[in-house]
């Protein structure tokens, strides 16, 4: 599972539609920058575009791909991001 944060500053990966860029942080033992995980994020991305072009369709905050309904894990780096990029 990764989290994928959208960022301002810099970003780990953009999104093929609207060029939105986000933050990938990936649970022990997972790479983000493998290809597959890398085209399986775009996908997710790219998903939520089913119904707007604009970088709105993508959620605000922290979100997980692939989804998840259970507990949401703490990510200390995450969060830390977060408060670095609101900041400005």
């Amino acid at each position: 599972m990764h989290v994928c944060q959208p960022s301002k500053l810099s970003s780990n990966v953009n999104c093929p539609v609207c060029g939105q860029g986000f933050l990938i942080y990936a649970e022990n033992g997972i790479h983000a920058g493998h290809p597959l995980n890398r085209r399986i994020i775009q996908h997710a991305l790219r998903s939520h575009h089913a119904h707007s072009t604009s970088s709105s369709a993508h959620p605000s905050s922290t979100f997980h791909i692939p989804s998840w309904s259970g507990a949401q894990p703490f990510l200390a780096s995450a969060t830390l991001s977060d408060l670095l990029d609101t900041a400005l």
